[in-house]
């Protein structure tokens, strides 16, 4: 059965680490091939995330550790057994008081001495070792619902730094389309100056518009490149391109406030991991109480010896069984006892206000993701507006300007204000996906199932 077992594991992990590789050769390639190779994903990243990230790889040892500290308490339960075999050579010389006429006063023999001995032991009565039993197995429940809580954790900063290279890759488009607008713009008013058509200064005006889009152009191309690091920084592997956000329509915000919040407050990973740590607390507690308590063990021993009996003496050779029982009753052990029970009784203390401040905590943010994805959803709609009217208006100043009866002054600043009014509804449409799984992960329901919902958002391969 162990066998079985063993190979059963190889094949899981080997599975495991041919599907992580799969993962980084769909991502990586030569440079060469940089410019065919389809963008990445939301979901592969999140999977290569969760196959590499340091954060959970190190939750995952901890439930190891978890289980293994478990077996640790549940081994002082179980029968406990032994055998010690000793074999040694003996050189008895024995002094003979009354020596008869002829015989010498030392008698000395030299023998081999055989001895076996196999002891079994089991507990019968010891409430310490089953409350630190009991506790550990809390334990092991907490690890897991940190790990859960670093996977959701992971997952908000993945989508964090992901739309980030979004944002700054919209704000570039808007970017380079208003250069290359401005730039024909410039020629334009180049030519109307050589023919007096326009003043100096409105060439000056445009000339400085453009250096600053220029710049900006630079802050943004860098704004990008930090971002695919930080994304790096998350998923382990370089990262060349992004999918981008194709879905006009984003969904509202489902259910209501006090709803999430309810939900919060008992699903969220961080919650029912305090909760778990509490109860091996009060098991600690429980456990450092029976040190008061007596111990009981039934005692199994099974002796066989040949000239191994006391001294080594020369005997024939037998055998000897024993059962019997061991109760031991503690007395006094210098108030290391009762120390540690308090030592207990302030750790479980200390985890009921962690909890109380943990449940506190989800709960603000839950509020606040909901009302902010509720503001958000709704700042959609109205940047969106927003830019309709200023497109309206950079016309009409552009118009205007044709005319004679605008200046260039208004009309430039007609123009940074759509680019600004184009960034900002970008932003709101990310800052709203944003406010959507931060909302998740308060409440604690963010799964790879919404993972797979956001990626279909993105433009598929």
């Amino acid at each position: 059965m162990d066998v079985l077992a063993t190979t059963y594991t190889l094949d899981y992990t080997t599975m495991g680490n041919i599907f992580l590789l799969v993962l980084i050769l769909t991502i990586l390639s030569p440079a060469a091939e940089a410019a065919e190779r389809q963008p990445a994903n939301l979901l592969q990243l999140y999977d290569l995330a969760l196959a590499t990230n340091p954060v959970t790889e190190g939750r995952k040892y901890s439930i190891v550790q978890a289980e293994a500290q478990y077996d640790q308490a549940r081994s002082k339960l179980l029968p406990q057994a032994s055998a010690t075999g000793n074999l040694s050579w003996n050189e008895l010389t024995q002094d003979n008081s009354n020596p008869s006429p002829g015989q010498a006063r030392d008698f000395t023999s030299q023998y081999q001495g055989l001895r076996g001995v196999v002891q079994a032991r089991q507990a019968l009565f010891d409430l310490a070792s089953y409350r630190t039993y009991e506790g550990a197995e809390f334990t092991v429940k907490q690890a897991e619902q940190d790990l859960d809580n670093a996977r959701m954790s992971l997952a908000t900063d993945l989508v964090d730094r992901y739309l980030e290279f979004l944002q700054a890759h919209d704000e570039a488009s808007y970017l380079q389309g208003e250069l290359d607008l401005t730039e024909g713009d410039m020629q334009r008013i180049r030519r109307m100056y050589e023919r007096t058509m326009a003043k100096v200064t409105d060439v000056y005006e445009v000339e400085a518009y453009y250096q600053t889009l220029k710049t900006r152009e630079l802050e943004i191309h860098n704004a990008k490149a930090v971002a695919l690091e930080k994304v790096r920084e998350v998923v382990g592997v370089p990262v060349a391109d992004l999918a981008r956000l194709t879905k006009e329509e984003l969904p509202p915000v489902s259910g209501e406030s006090d709803q999430w919040v309810a939900d919060a407050i008992t699903r969220h990973p961080a919650i029912l991991a305090l909760h778990h740590a509490m109860d091996a607390a009060a098991k600690t507690i429980s456990s450092q109480w029976a040190n008061h308590l007596p111990q009981l063990f039934l005692q199994m021993s099974g002796i066989y010896a040949k000239n191994g009996g006391f001294d080594n003496r020369q005997l024939d050779p037998y055998t000897v069984g024993t059962l019997g029982l061991q109760l031991s009753v503690p007395l006094y052990s210098g108030g290391s006892t009762k120390a540690a029970e308090r030592e207990a009784v302030a750790r479980f203390e200390m985890m009921k206000y962690k909890h109380m401040e943990k449940q506190r905590e989800i709960e603000r943010e839950t509020r606040t993701a909901y009302l902010s994805a509720q503001t958000g959803y709704s700042r959609i709609a109205s940047t969106a507006r927003e830019v309709g009217a200023r497109v309206k208006a950079r016309d009409g100043q552009q118009r205007g300007y044709e005319l004679g009866a605008s200046t260039i002054i208004a009309l430039l600043e007609a123009k940074k204000n759509l680019l600004k009014s184009r960034s900002a509804y970008a932003r709101a449409r990310y800052d709203y996906i944003r406010s959507l799984v931060a909302l998740r992960v308060w409440g604690g329901t963010l799964t790879r199932t919404d993972m797979v919902e956001i990626n279909s958002w993105l433009a598929q391969s």
